[in-house]
């Protein structure tokens, strides 16, 4: 059921109960879907980012704190923090772990799930993935960290991604490919879910994986094989278009050739159900300048923009300043065919001139949520937390709430 029919008979309803005609005899199920946000643990050297205690608590139903990642130990492989003073240092009074601890007391529903890996940090995961005796190292240490923080839910393995090489840089560790990728990822995660559950008790922690929303790249890993352990699989369905293009684009479409759909329809003709699924929504943009204004905006030949990625809360203020299509300015667009936002400036006598930011709106955004319902799916991941606005009430994650749990 879409929510627009959701509505029309929530109205019908109301009209019937103040007549007196119908009285309600119970409430109404609540879905099972959730929304599940990205906390960053290097959020703590900005005022503008907040803290733990800062989040919407009572709108989420998982965090994935943000990173931790693998590195060699005398034992093999185990996780560590990307930075422990961020996280756990006694000394930090903004550490992000006894802010953990206090709050999964207070709401001891939402979830909190380790995230290990990132973009930067996948350079051992297929040599420690090679082996039993690799990944049997790599468990222990997870269960370990588990033990040490029991606010902890689980472990999301954000691996990027098996087999898929790819060399790094500085400060990137890249992604080598040692192995047999698809095999020893399956290995892992069945060995990680058995792991758990032995010595949790059977779905007592959960176990998440990331994923590509990129066709090509998910079939590098094995899905029909790999669902049975997991709980959740995220599908990063954003970043599908950017700066490093040549040519405008939608970054987090819902529908089209490589799109959320797109992803969608290929896990599930792997057999994974649908409630094992979520996709994605950024909070944020990916800008360039276009060279030209012309009929078409989105495929428009342009160039990478050195301040084109901002926070969802900065598009919106561009959005309040829109202008109609007769005026130079900001304008407003919106593709009905992928359910895809942009913004676009074509005032010449602004620094803006020429712009062009793809990102999710409110309308993008509402899409993506009544096709979770229409599809059954999991729920929605959002990197990350903080694009929204805490000044103005959190209004994208409260309407991430508010809609998957009517």
């Amino acid at each position: 059921m879409s929510r627009k029919l959701m509505i029309l008979i929530c109205c019908v309803l109301c009209q019937c109960m103040l007549s007196g005609a119908f009285q309600p005899v119970c409430a109404a199920a609540e879905s099972s879907a959730d929304v599940t946000v990205y906390f960053p643990n290097w959020s703590v050297y900005s005022d503008a980012y907040g803290q733990v205690k800062d989040l919407p608590w009572d709108r989420l139903d998982c965090i994935n704190h943000a990173f931790w990642k693998i590195e060699p130990s005398e034992n093999g492989f185990g996780i560590v923090s990307t930075d422990p003073w961020a996280d756990t240092d006694a000394s930090n009074p903004k550490a992000h772990f006894p802010q953990y601890a206090k709050y999964a007391e207070i709401y001891p529903d939402v979830n909190i799930l380790l995230s290990v890996g990132g973009w930067t940090d996948c350079g051992y995961f297929s040599q420690m993935a090679l082996t039993p005796e690799n990944r049997a190292s790599f468990i222990q240490s997870c269960m370990d960290t588990l033990d040490s923080y029991p606010f902890l839910s689980g472990i999301d393995i954000d691996w990027e991604y098996p087999g898929v090489p790819r060399s790094g840089g500085a400060g990137d560790e890249g992604n080598p490919v040692v192995g047999d990728d698809k095999a020893n990822y399956t290995l892992l995660l069945q060995e990680l879910r058995e792991a758990l559950d032995a010595h949790y008790g059977a779905g007592s922690k959960l176990l998440t994986v990331c994923a590509s929303a990129s066709r090509g790249t998910l079939s590098r890993q094995d899905y029909s094989a790999l669902q049975p352990y997991v709980d959740r699989i995220n599908l990063m369905t954003y970043d599908l278009a950017g700066s490093w293009n040549m040519y405008t684009g939608h970054q987090s479409p819902l529908y089209g050739s490589a799109s959320a759909d797109s992803a969608v329809e290929y896990l599930l003709s792997c057999g994974v159900p649908a409630e094992k699924i979520a996709i994605g929504s950024p909070l944020y943009s990916h800008g360039w300048k276009m060279y030209r204004i012309n009929a078409e905006l989105t495929g428009a030949a342009a160039r990478p923009m050195s301040d084109g990625d901002l926070l969802w809360k900065e598009l919106v203020l561009l959005e309040q300043t829109a202008v109609t299509s007769d005026n130079p300015g900001w304008h407003i667009g919106y593709d009905e065919k992928a359910e895809a936002a942009y913004l676009w400036n074509d005032d010449p006598a602004s620094h803006d001139h020429l712009a062009f930011f793809t990102y999710d709106s409110t309308r993008s955004l509402s899409a993506k949520l009544d096709y979770i319902e229409r599809r059954g799916l999991g729920g929605l991941i959002v990197w990350q937390v903080h694009g929204d606005s805490a000044e103005a009430g959190w209004p994208m994650i409260t309407l991430m709430h508010d809609s998957l749990h009517e």
